[in-house]
C-alpha cells in the first residue's frame, strides 16, 4: 500500500517537472494570425539579436513534443503533428488545403498512410515505414473515385509482384511484373 502511494507521488512529480519545463512557441504571420503553435521540451533560450547561427544551435538543443498545429494564411489549419516526450513522431500527422480538405492522414504510431486529390476524394493508401517508404499492399484511385492500380512494396519501397492498372472507368488496362 505505501509502496503505491510512493509510486503515485513520483509519477506526479516527474509530470509536474516535465509539464513545467516545456516551452509553448506561437509565431505569428505579417497579418497578426498565429501560423505555428506548439511546445517544446524546454526553452531554447533565444536572445533579440542573437545570429541565425547562435539561434540554430540553441534550436538543436531542443526538440518539439505534444501538439504542434500550423495554419495558412486565411486561418485555415495547414498541418497537425504529435511527437512524444523523445520529439518521435507518434499519432496520425494530417495536412489540410487552404480550403480545409483534407491532403493526408500519416500515422506515425501504425505506418498507414492515406493521400487524397484537392477535391477530397482519396488518391491512395497503404502502410509505410519508419523511413517514409511504401511498403506492403498499396492501392490508388482516380481522381473520380475509381481504382487506379493496386500493388506490393518490399521492405525497402521497392514495387514487387504483379501490378494491377485500371482507367477511370474501371476497366483493366494492364499488368506490371516487378
Amino acid at each position: 500500500m505505501n509502496m503505491k502511494k510512493t509510486l503515485l507521488a513520483l509519477a506526479l512529480i516527474c509530470s509536474a517537472t516535465y509539464a513545467s519545463a516545456q516551452y509553448n512557441y506561437t509565431e505569428t504571420g505579417t497579418n497578426g494570425n498565429t501560423i505555428v503553435q506548439g511546445p517544446f521540451n524546454a526553452d531554447p533560450g533565444i536572445q533579440t539579436g542573437d545570429s541565425k547561427k547562435t539561434t540554430a544551435t540553441k534550436m538543436m538543443a531542443v526538440h518539439k513534443v505534444g501538439v504542434w498545429k500550423y495554419w495558412h494564411d486565411n486561418g485555415t489549419l495547414t498541418c497537425e503533428e504529435h511527437y512524444n516526450s523523445f520529439g518521435t513522431r507518434i499519432g496520425i500527422w494530417k495536412t489540410w488545403n487552404n480550403a480545409g480538405v483534407v491532403l493526408t492522414e500519416v500515422n506515425y504510431t501504425t505506418g498507414h498512410a492515406i493521400y487524397y486529390y484537392e477535391n477530397g476524394t482519396k488518391a491512395e493508401e497503404g502502410d509505410m515505414n519508419a523511413n517514409n517508404q511504401q511498403i506492403g499492399a498499396w492501392k490508388g484511385w482516380h481522381s473520380n473515385g475509381t481504382l487506379n492500380y493496386t500493388g506490393t512494396f518490399d521492405a525497402n519501397g521497392n514495387k514487387t509482384g504483379v501490378w494491377k492498372f485500371y482507367d477511370e472507368r474501371g476497366n483493366s488496362i494492364g499488368t506490371e511484373n516487378h
